[in-house]
């Protein structure tokens, strides 16, 4: 295990790497601005990932896996550590004061805006390490989370825990990294909006339910995957396992 990974010093350095992450292009606004908590933790003393798991019956996003957070509402006035921090509490009862703020990391856009806040929790007590269980030591919202799981900093920065997942978005709404080059000129259709032939094809980082990683459910992807991808490349020491492949271009459908 990596040592010392939430102490002092690599916290120092894990945040004025985040702070380096290039800025992104937006190509079109989201009308929903929310925040996520990136809840780093200590589970049977390994440092590890808390996420959770959405139940089926939500009508947006049912059953997907990401970081307790939510939408920003009046209250926070603006102020997306506030939203963060409110939300995880909803969700699964963690008391905002047992969180150290680390940083807020560059934005995410896609079909709404997500600002990552990083924290520290310190120990939480959860039965099992990496299986997907329900917390005692936590307070569930069942409304609004049907499972909280954790993965420990090892396992998701073992080579054959990452993979990718090919993806096509409709370029109106996601961003890519603004030092790529690849994304600055869109073509357009007359009436001003994207040519409906345009479409952003993506590589995005998943984590688990590969067969080298034993098929360990549930898989970790889509923005989520993403974040977590950029938060590990900092966190970890640049000797680190976790390799530097994660890239983005336009391309027309009808030529792939």
């Amino acid at each position: 295990m990596l040592p010392d990974v939430f102490g002092p010093a690599n916290r120092m350095r894990c945040v004025a790497q985040l702070e380096r992450l290039p800025s992104y292009k937006r190509f079109k606004s989201s009308k929903i601005v929310s925040a996520v908590l990136i809840p780093l933790c200590l589970v049977q003393n390994i440092p590890s990932v808390l996420f959770v798991k959405r139940p089926m019956k939500m009508r947006r996003n049912p059953g997907e896996v990401g970081f307790p957070g939510g939408k920003c509402d009046p209250e926070d006035e603006g102020d997306v550590v506030r939203t963060a921090l409110r939300e995880t509490q909803e969700e699964i009862g963690l008391d905002p004061n047992s969180v150290d703020i680390w940083c807020v990391m560059p934005r995410v856009d896609a079909r709404v805006t997500i600002y990552p806040v990083l924290g520290f929790c310190g120990r939480i007590d959860l039965p099992q390490l990496s299986q997907s269980s329900s917390s005692d030591s936590l307070n569930i919202n069942t409304e609004e989370v049907s499972d909280v799981f954790v993965r420990s900093i090892d396992w998701l920065t073992h080579p054959d825990t990452l993979r990718y997942t090919q993806m096509r978005l409709d370029a109106t709404y996601f961003l890519a990294p603004a030092r790529e080059g690849r994304a600055t000129e869109i073509p357009r259709a007359a009436h001003g909006s994207l040519a409906p032939a345009h479409q952003l094809r993506l590589s995005l980082p998943a984590f688990g339910a590969h067969p080298p990683a034993g098929f360990v459910e549930p898989r970790i992807w889509g923005a989520t995957g993403f974040i977590l991808y950029q938060m590990l490349r900092a966190l970890v020491p640049l000797d680190s396992r976790l390799p530097a492949v994660v890239h983005s271009r336009l391309s027309n459908p009808a030529n792939s």
